[in-house]
């Protein structure tokens, strides 16, 4: 017998966010140096090292939120290259692609300074690379090629991989750079020659609906059309056991507005392709579903406003994750606007963030929708979260 089970009366959270601060979210103090580790790291030496001497590192398991992985985030390196590819992300970090000679990748990033937080170490040399990078160069929010020697100096940052443009398979980066130097003076250093600026993610051909999101990384927007479409299995990691948190976000949804989302979750179940996606590993019966409200005061949010939203009631405990398997379903205000890396022509889309140790999956819809164009917004992004939560496995 296949049913949704539905928790009684809505959990109502009152919860004020700030909006457009412009700076990133996910391991935002590692990044930057205001966690407690990063008055440990030296940043009066460096180790200097290749591209290649930093993928042969394995990604490690686990990345906690706001402590480091010893050593390569302890560690202040220094490593030369070409730089290909930059570009100003919706976070604010300038984000910089650095090939070697044999054509491996990584990225490297510049935090602006008014994101680095006032204690944080890493503050003057930020500030110092903004500078050094900005009398050479213009990052706007669309990448722009060149082919220049380039020297830089930072800390090790273990990303997650996202689909980000130039990143290590390792995912490996400098975060943050501290120093950088171009041309002729980067040029002395050993091993570094002028490449093409040509990408070999330049070979691949991403769908319409795939955009780049605030920090760097690919989602996929569901537009409208087919609700499921090519939403198929990638042999990566699926949704195993899932659970919905409705969360409405916004102070237009009374209980009449409500009831149109929450009669969509429930039918879920019923539908026949979500039953189909059992065959992948998803459990498609005996789904929880919850709902909760959050008062918000703009009428205008980006996919990193979400990411705070979420982040800081996880913070405040008004969200218990402590579940991979919960699917976080954020209906946006009827009256609200949004976009995603300035995008704002789509319907629903679907992400995944690490507010903690745990990835947090997460699928955001316009609240403006209704009937046939609701439920399937729902659907086609409910759906590819399950079986692709990560949102870049497509391909």
């Amino acid at each position: 017998m296949r049913f949704v089970r539905v928790l009684s009366a809505p959990v109502i959270l009152l919860l004020a966010f700030s909006l457009h601060a412009q700076c990133g979210v996910e391991r935002w103090s590692v990044k930057t140096g205001t966690d407690s580790g990063a008055s440990s790291i030296n940043l009066g030496s460096y180790v200097s090292t290749t591209i290649y001497n930093m993928l042969q590192s394995a990604h490690p398991a686990s990345l906690p939120a706001n402590s480091r992985v010893a050593p390569r985030e302890t560690t202040q390196y220094r490593l030369s290259g070409t730089l290909t590819k930059y570009a100003r992300e919706g976070d604010s970090d300038y984000h910089l692609v650095v090939v070697d000679s044999a054509g491996r990748s990584m990225i490297v990033e510049i935090p602006a300074p008014n994101c680095v937080g006032a204690g944080s170490p890493f503050g003057p040399g930020v500030a110092n690379a903004r500078r050094q990078f900005d009398a050479r160069f213009t990052a706007t929010t669309s990448f722009k090629t060149t082919s220049t020697p380039v020297t830089v100096r930072g800390v090790g940052f273990w990303d997650f991989l996202h689909g980000q443009t130039g990143v290590a398979p390792n995912g490996i980066e400098l975060h943050s750079v501290m120093d950088i130097t171009f041309g002729a003076s980067a040029a002395m250093a050993p091993g570094v020659q002028a490449l093409p600026s040509r990408d070999p993610a330049d070979d691949v051909r991403y769908p319409a609906d795939v955009i780049r999101d605030e920090d760097g990384g690919r989602i996929r927007v569901y537009r409208g059309g087919d609700a499921i479409g090519d939403a198929l299995f990638h042999g990566g990691a699926v949704v195993e056991d899932p659970s919905i948190n409705v969360i409405f976000v916004g102070d237009h949804w009374d209980a009449a507005h409500r009831m149109p989302v929450i009669q969509a979750v429930r039918q879920i179940n019923a539908d026949s392709n979500f039953r189909e996606l059992d065959r992948y590993g998803v459990k498609t019966f005996g789904m929880r579903v919850n709902s909760q409200q959050v008062s918000a005061s703009t009428q205008d949010v980006s996919d990193l406003d979400v990411q705070r939203l979420l982040a800081s009631s996880i913070d405040a405990g008004r969200i218990q994750h402590l579940d991979e398997n919960a699917l976080y379903l954020v209906m946006l205000d009827p009256q609200m606007d949004a976009s995603v890396a300035s995008d704002r022509n789509w319907l629903s889309y679907h992400s995944e963030f690490h507010p903690t140790d745990l990835p947090l999956r997460y699928v955001v819809a316009r609240g403006k929708l209704e009937g046939p164009a609701l439920r399937d917004a729902i659907n086609a992004s409910v759906y590819r979260a399950l079986v692709n939560p990560a949102g870049n496995g497509w391909f």
